[in-house]
């Protein structure tokens, strides 16, 4: 028999790639693997196919093998419901395992821890050899699988050698590398990657049209998206998910404006708004998107002054960008621009080393170069 062609309608953006073609070639042989990990960039779309994977093992009303998940069952919706987008999966057989997870210590408290421990593990493990409640499979997502402590994951390695027949484990990462290579090498690897912009926006409208979500109007706003996106369908959707991502990026760059030309003291009052003394996780990853936004609208200044312009992210603001980029000296925007990138590395380490990103962050702000002089 031919082999299935993999549809958007059923396997999402990356329906076209080798990681979904080798998907559907696998779910046609009915040789679906038990442990599968699911590489790529943050926001590339790794947790959809997740749930795609799961739709399409759990669904009601299959269709002939390789097809995919129905996408319209009972058992499909309750996984992802295009009318309520932001619901995470209700079944009760598929089960999102993440940092904060609960564990099999009823006195233990995860809610901001940024690992996956070894208590954690120990409760999907007597999971997994329980029957399934209501489908004949169950499925565990555990997301990011770099979060899993060293202990975790040699605890970990038993199940994923010898799996329950009924569970498929399926672990996302946007580190591969951290990945101990005796888990990576008991476990089916797709590598997801960046669509190319013709294919975002395709598969874009067809999501917006499905979930009832508005896209923005304005022709420059909506190439600011896609520049905003660069090729990350799962950075659209929960971006979009949680509303107006181009205006956002808009408040975002006003504070980066206004701090650059506030004092010393309006800075630090301000970095103890944002991150305060606390390592709580939002306010982490919270500071985490305020510096991804800093870093790329001090790079379109930096491309500004560079006769790249036309290479800029924020194309709505790009009157802004070049009556900016020249108030500031071209050697002076690239070293804060690596000053932000080190000040993101050195948050990212402090999630598992306690290190303060407070501190970081008042370092950072104390080295924003000042305009030029007038002559």
């Amino acid at each position: 028999m031919p082999a299935s062609v993999p549809t958007a309608d059923q396997w999402g953006p990356h329906a076209d790639s080798l990681a979904g073609r080798t998907l559907v070639a696998m779910f046609e042989a009915q040789r679906l693997p038990h442990a599968l990990l699911i590489a790529g960039p943050v926001g590339v779309g790794k947790r959809d196919l997740a749930v795609r994977i799961a739709q399409a093992l759990l669904c009601d009303q299959p269709e002939q093998p390789g097809r995919g998940p129905c996408r319209t069952c009972r058992a499909c919706l309750r996984l992802f419901d295009p009318a309520q987008p932001n619901l995470d999966p209700q079944h009760t057989d598929v089960e999102i395992i993440s940092a904060g997870s609960l564990c099999a210590e009823s006195d233990h408290d995860h809610r901001n821890s940024r690992t996956i421990g070894i208590c954690v593990i120990r409760r999907i493990e007597h999971v997994a050899t329980l029957t399934p409640f209501e489908a004949s499979q169950r499925v565990m997502i555990i997301n990011p699988a770099d979060a899993l402590t060293a202990d975790a994951a040699d605890a970990f390695l038993k199940t994923l050698e010898e799996p329950p027949e009924s569970v498929y484990f399926i672990l996302l990462t946007g580190q591969a590398e951290q990945l101990s290579e005796t888990i990576r090498s008991r476990c089916r690897t797709l590598t997801l990657a960046p669509l190319p912009e013709d294919r975002l926006e395709r598969w874009l409208e067809r999501w917006t049209s499905e979930t009832g979500l508005e896209l923005p109007t304005d022709p420059q706003q909506r190439a600011e998206l896609r520049r905003l996106a660069r090729g990350r369908p799962g950075w659209l959707q929960a971006n979009l998910r949680d509303g107006d991502p181009v205006s956002l990026r808009s408040a975002q760059i006003d504070d980066a404006i206004r701090i650059a030309n506030a004092s010393r003291a309006e800075r630090f009052e301000w970095a103890e708004q944002i991150a305060g003394r606390s390592t709580n996780a939002q306010s982490i990853d919270n500071l985490q998107l305020i510096l991804n936004a800093w870093s790329d609208w001090w790079r379109d200044l930096w491309l500004q002054q560079t006769n790249q312009g036309d290479s800029i992210v924020h194309v709505s603001q790009r009157d802004r960008v070049e009556r900016i980029a020249a108030l500031y000296d071209q050697g002076a925007t690239s070293r804060f621009l690596e000053k932000i990138h080190g000040t993101r590395a050195f948050i990212e380490r402090g999630i598992t080393h306690g290190l303060n990103a407070r501190l970081a962050l008042d370092v950072l702000l104390l080295s924003i170069p000042p305009p030029r002089e007038s002559s």
